[in-house]
């Protein structure tokens, strides 16, 4: 019985999976901000919602597509 070969390049990199995670976390979070009654910005947290939901995984992304060059 033969085993698949696996190859250092077959294998996801951690930038790979980061940027998989931030854009889903990307989508989910816009998908949240826009279907729900929850506000961009609130008096208590300022733009906390707003950040955690939408631009913190986009700047997630940015800097991983300025790590990459």
């Amino acid at each position: 019985m033969s085993r698949p070969s696996h190859t250092l390049a077959a294998t996801p990199s951690f930038s790979q999976y980061a940027a998989a995670v931030s854009l889903c976390w990307l989508l989910v979070g816009a998908f949240a901000l826009v279907l729900t009654p929850l506000p961009a910005r609130t008096v208590g947290a300022g733009w906390s919602p707003l950040f955690w939901l939408v631009l913190a995984p986009a700047c997630a992304l940015g800097g991983l597509r300025v790590r990459r060059g």
